[in-house]
């Protein structure tokens, strides 16, 4: 589905502390964040270039790797 995925705290500690991450699918490289329960992506949008279907996979991997992050 994705490769390379990383998480990067932003202003970890603090009260505008956001999880970025970023992802590898099929040789193109995705950023984005997670605020609330909706993930957030930077240009260029993974939508530009796959099927619906296929981004919202992502995002619904995307979001049970965060809250396993989230939980350790």
């Amino acid at each position: 589905m994705f490769e390379d995925f990383d998480i990067n705290p932003v202003f970890e500690g603090t009260a505008r502390e956001h999880r970025h991450f970023s992802l590898n699918v099929k040789g193109n490289q995705y950023k984005g964040m997670i605020h609330g329960d909706k993930v957030h992506w930077y240009n260029p949008h993974p939508k530009q270039s796959l099927e619906e279907e296929h981004v919202d996979a992502i995002e619904s991997k995307v979001m049970n790797m965060m809250s396993d992050y989230a939980g350790e």
